[in-house]
């Protein structure tokens, strides 16, 4: 799967290689640009299915225990969390006091709900070499590092460097833990 992954992705970016160049030296007439726009967007779904399958076999979980996962923690709830505390970052960041954030707290990984499920019964229930779970909580204590380090350089008054973790190695935690998440999410609700 993830040699057949891979080569969907070459055949796309070198076909939108292709593409641009014929368009900037205008070979490419209006009728044939859509025909390959449409292609090149069928080739993509194709390989975002790819890619869904793939994360979809990380959280290899029997039925009986999908629904004790899904009474423990919901995993929207998880995301609507991290999402209000990237805005409230934010919001510290851009000064409002009312947002504060403790740089010790927020580095620990294990101290949200989902950090705590991640340490504790996600272990169980998955086991603690399951791939998916593993890879989640690297990225989610990526996250809280990174906050934390803009959180540390925001309280040392050194700002731009607090943007520029935020919007580097954070925003790029942030986003992977979002779609682990939703990976997740949807291993869990598929019947």
């Amino acid at each position: 799967m993830n040699t057949a992954s891979f080569l969907i992705n070459l055949v796309v970016v070198i076909g939108i290689g292709i593409e641009l160049i014929l368009i900037i030296f205008g070979k490419l007439s209006a009728d044939q640009l859509l025909i390959s726009s449409g292609l090149s967007g069928l080739v993509i779904l194709i390989s975002f299915k790819f890619l869904k399958d793939a994360l979809l076999n990380l959280y290899k979980l029997p039925d009986s225990h999908r629904a004790g996962v899904q009474d423990e923690i919901n995993i929207m709830d998880e995301i609507n969390a991290h999402i209000a505390w990237k805005i409230r970052l934010q919001k510290y960041l851009e000064g409002d006091a009312n947002a504060r954030i403790e740089v010790d707290q927020v580095m620990r990984d294990d101290q949200c709900e989902l950090g705590k499920w991640l340490h504790g019964p996600a272990l169980q229930h998955f086991g603690a070499s399951n791939t998916g779970i593993k890879m989640l909580t690297a990225q989610h204590e990526r996250l809280h590092m990174a906050a934390g380090f803009v959180v540390r350089n925001i309280e040392n008054n050194d700002l731009a460097a607090a943007k520029k973790i935020m919007n580097g190695e954070f925003k790029k935690a942030f986003h992977e833990v979002m779609q682990t998440l939703n990976a997740l999410n949807s291993a869990l609700m598929k019947a």
